[in-house]
């Protein structure tokens, strides 16, 4: 059973972003950005997916974290829904309607795969996506950058890849419980992983090309140290219920808690 606590939280997003920086720090803005723009559209889709998975789930631990998985996606995905409004505030109305044409195409997307395609493939889409955002959310928080100031948009990425690692086991299990196929969950998850990771850079390229600018791509320690989270998802042993949490997210979470009241 995952200790997953449900926060509703409604954050505000008042500060304007300072697009003014050098190409390097620009490169570090624009894809956590380009990250938020997916959500509206990805965590209803894992939503979803879930709501599917549990008319055939027996173990009530394992429906009730479901549950909770969603719940947290819900709040989630409300709160850069808003965030989101403010992106599209800063460009012109050619700049914010290229940015929605995106948005569009991926809902699109989610739709469809909704629509037509199993369960299976839908589950292994949601623990392809769930395991590369656990390692990168691992790795932000071992590299300091949920500390404030550091990521655009402040308390919203703290919150919500500190839960992202509070309900790392459930996309997982419930892959494994309803699926279990250790081939199928690497090719469809990777072409996940690829369909996702494209529109991220398709956001991040439209907001770069609107600002006239070309951001240096992200690198050095919490670049290398995602990448070596990122390919232990890789394993045939992989579990995340054996990962080691980083210091500091629980006291994250604490804090998030006691915010929602």
């Amino acid at each position: 059973m995952a200790d997953i606590t449900v926060r509703k939280i409604r954050l505000s997003f008042e500060e304007p972003f300072d697009f003014e920086v050098p190409d390097d720090r620009l490169g570090a803005m624009l894809p956590p950005l380009a990250l938020s723009m997916t959500m509206p559209y990805l965590e209803p889709y894992l939503i979803r997916s879930m709501r599917e998975a549990l008319k055939q789930i027996d173990d009530p631990v394992l429906a009730e974290d479901a549950r909770h998985f969603s719940q947290q996606e819900g709040h989630h995905y409300r709160n850069h829904a808003r965030l989101n409004d403010q992106i599209r505030a800063h460009f012109d109305d050619a700049g914010a309607d290229a940015l929605r044409a995106i948005e569009a195409d991926l809902e699109a997307d989610y739709q469809r795969f909704t629509r037509t395609k199993s369960l299976r493939f839908n589950l292994a889409y949601a623990e392809g996506f769930e395991a590369m955002t656990c390692a990168l959310a691992l790795a932000a928080a071992e590299q300091g950058a949920f500390d404030e100031g550091v990521l655009p948009g402040g308390d919203i990425w703290a919150w919500h890849m500190a839960e992202e690692i509070e309900h790392r086991t459930v996309a997982f299990q419930v892959y494994d419980r309803l699926v279990g196929s250790y081939p199928y969950r690497v090719t469809v998850g990777t072409w996940a992983q690829w369909h996702y990771v494209s529109y991220i850079r398709r956001f991040a390229r439209c907001m770069a090309e609107r600002l006239g600018r070309r951001p240096a791509r992200p690198s050095g320690n919490a670049h290398r140290t995602f990448l070596r989270r990122y390919l232990r998802t890789w394993s045939p042993w992989y579990d995340p219920a054996k990962i080691d949490v980083p210091p500091g997210v629980q006291g994250l979470l604490d804090r998030f808690s006691a915010l929602a009241g």
